[in-house]
């Protein structure tokens, strides 16, 4: 055969793509040359390389669909999409806690709340309902001399009537 320091298998491939693509040393373009005088099977695969090679070269370049400032925009707009979507997400996510930790904190200090502590009240056994229709549950001055009915903030109806 040939006295090149390459095995004649996938390293001689290498080699001789290599060497068709221009990228091999100025020693190993030697060897390459030397093994093609020499090794007729060696000259089949150079000839199968440099078919493929002016095949692939042959085929058409297909134009791209879309222009490279279309692809970017697209890129772009697709990333602001997905930006708002998580904004979204977070805002709604942020509401739903919020509702969350109001209802549970409102279960556990639903007693302290005063509008709920006025309805859940609970009526004395020895309270009824008294009506006045014709007739005032408290004696009203009728002349400037009477004695005014002096009420405080706070104070109840019912407590002053009860009070001897």
């Amino acid at each position: 055969m040939s006295n090149h320091s390459y095995p004649i298998d996938k390293c001689t491939f290498e080699l001789l793509s290599a060497y068709l693509d221009g990228e091999v040393t100025p020693t190993q373009r030697k060897e390459v040359q030397e093994l093609l005088a020499q090794d007729p099977e060696a000259q089949g695969l150079y000839r199968r390389l440099l078919a493929l090679r002016q095949e692939i070269n042959s085929l058409p370049i297909p134009q791209p669909q879309y222009t490279p400032s279309q692809v970017c925009n697209g890129v772009f707009a697709q990333l602001d999409k997905e930006e708002k979507h998580k904004k979204r997400l977070v805002i709604g996510g942020s509401a739903i806690a919020v509702t969350l930790l109001a209802t549970i904190g409102g279960l556990f200090t639903g007693n302290r709340n005063p509008i709920w502590q006025m309805a859940e009240q609970p009526t004395g056994e020895n309270e009824s309902l008294m009506i006045a229709l014709n007739e005032p549950l408290i004696d009203l001055p009728v002349n400037a001399d009477e004695e005014a009915l002096d009420i405080t903030l706070g104070q109840s109806l019912l407590d002053m009537i009860n009070e001897p």
